[in-house]
């Protein structure tokens, strides 16, 4: 392929790739896909003059926006030697004519300029296209002067045989009524091939029987342009928005107030959660405090309450005392102790993790260790009563981790 056709190819592309948006927009589905009916006239830029020959065709073609359509265009035709081709428009010297029965089809890329600039008229597009072709030439040579036998390699060559063009111009297109626009369009076409006329440019010297330069043609088409589909709109003068559904829009402003009801709730359990964490840590408090002063509190008063965390009495799980909740435990020794006349009420908690014979189990399993550690420490069997509660006598609902740790514990009356 030729340069210039390679560079017809990049322009082609960029055109496709960097059109322009547009500013009006429709939420209607446009009609995209449409067939043109086109007719006009041709005139050979070759080696012999051609005359202004009728040609005819279709085109299919795709809108993607009032910027961009691609389309696909299919002509019929015939080019003829000019009567007055040649010297003193007395014919050529060597009286040659061809006759050319061909058919092109071409896609060129259309891009609308107004647009472009800005406009967004919907009535008028001013448009420049660029494509790539193939021309299916049928043709016939004649040589009427071979008087001059050095001349006889001007003899044209007959043949049938297909070229790859270029092609690139101008047209204007009117929107008539629905689905119907009218256009007019200039185009220049530019062959790889000196044989469009059959004739070839210079075949008088050997050095030049296989040179090649380009054979051209214009050609000024009109018609009419049809749109397939049942929107009134089409996508030549109207912008296309994916439609929304209102029932899509309904279901998703319920989601955004049912997330927003999570967040809320959600909100709330943390302050819930940390309310309940500061009340752990006052519970906690409040118990050093008294465990720091428990042998005035039992000698001054007639009724002494405590709650230890089990977390601080036993691992999960068990029922032995841990090493670390010895010393709090011999606080109570004491405080026992230096009231003999005092008794003791041991009752387990637990939280609502595991079954309920499980829970309740351990909870007296806990309750009596209390009490087995108290004796031998020398506080005598028959001061202290143990009590199993289980997950009967939560504090809070156990609803989180922190919940389910202030249920579980150990509650001590000295009284």
């Amino acid at each position: 392929m030729k340069t210039i056709n390679k560079l017809l190819l990049v322009v082609l592309i960029a055109s496709v790739t960097f059109a322009a948006p547009v500013m009006s927009q429709d939420t209607e589905e446009p009609n995209r896909l449409s067939i043109g009916l086109m007719g006009g006239v041709t005139q050979g830029h070759m080696n012999i003059g051609t005359e202004y020959d009728p040609t005819f065709g279709f085109n299919l073609r795709y809108a993607a926006n009032p910027a961009l359509a691609v389309q696909a265009n299919f002509l019929f035709g015939k080019m003829t030697t000019a009567e007055d081709d040649g010297f003193d428009g007395n014919g050529n010297y060597f009286d040659r004519s061809f006759e050319n029965s061909y058919f092109t089809s071409s896609v060129t890329s259309q891009v609308n300029l107004l647009r472009m600039l800005g406009s967004t008229s919907e009535t008028v597009n001013l448009y420049a296209s660029v494509g790539l072709g193939l021309i299916f030439n049928d043709v016939t040579t004649e040589l009427g002067n071979t008087t001059p036998d050095n001349w006889t390699e001007f003899i044209g060559e007959d043949h049938s045989e297909p070229a790859f063009f270029g092609t690139f111009g101008t047209g204007l297109r009117f929107n008539l009524a629905k689905r119907v626009d009218l256009f007019a369009q200039y185009d220049f076409n530019i062959s790889n091939s000196d044989l469009i006329d059959g004739h070839r440019t210079r075949p008088e010297l050997d050095i030049d029987k296989n040179r090649r330069t380009q054979d051209s043609w214009s050609s000024v088409t009109g018609g009419l342009q049809i749109k397939f589909g049942s929107s009134d709109k089409d996508a030549d003068w109207h912008t296309y928005q994916p439609y929304t559904d209102p029932s899509a829009i309904n279901r998703l402003e319920s989601q955004i107030a049912e997330l927003d009801q999570r967040v809320r709730e959600n909100t709330t359990r943390n302050d819930d959660q940390d309310d309940m964490i500061q009340a752990l840590q006052d519970r906690m408090d409040e118990m050093d405090e008294k465990i720091d002063n428990l042998a005035v509190l039992v000698a001054d008063l007639d009724r002494v309450d405590i709650t230890i965390d089990n977390d601080i009495l036993f691992a999960f799980d068990s029922s032995t005392i841990r090493e670390t909740a010895k010393p709090t435990l011999a606080k109570v020794v004491r405080a026992l102790a230096n009231n003999p006349e005092k008794t003791l009420s041991v009752t387990g908690h637990t939280d609502s993790v595991g079954t309920e014979e499980y829970n309740q189990g351990l909870s007296e399993r806990r309750a009596a260790s209390v009490k087995r550690y108290l004796v031998q420490s020398g506080i005598e069997e028959d001061r202290i009563m143990t009590y199993g509660r289980g997950e009967t006598q939560p504090l809070v609902p156990n609803d989180t981790s922190e919940a389910r740790a202030m249920n579980r514990r150990v509650e001590l009356v000295i009284e």
